[in-house]
């Protein structure tokens, strides 16, 4: 059985985690935001299997592929335009 402040230095620790995964997140949506400023392709965020996210532009690689597709949390939308 545990402990009054076991139990509270293990909800501690979660929230801890779940805290920074939230900041990591939420920087990968701002960078991903920035580039497409500069980009003429969608830019994803995708979660990675250690918890982690990268950002793929879809004119870097082409087509994605399907593991990768399913993996996408955020797309911004790239804003440049050809048009005047």
């Amino acid at each position: 059985m545990f402990h009054d402040t076991e139990i509270s230095t293990m909800v501690q620790l979660v929230t801890t985690a779940e805290a920074a995964q939230a900041m990591a997140m939420d920087d990968k949506i701002l960078q991903a935001e920035q580039r497409s400023f500069h980009s003429f392709f969608d830019v994803h965020v995708i979660a990675k299997d250690d918890g982690s996210y990268s950002l793929f532009e879809e004119a870097d690689y082409g087509e994605l592929p399907t593991h990768l597709i399913d993996d996408i949390i955020y797309t911004a939308q790239g804003k440049m335009s050809d048009e005047y």
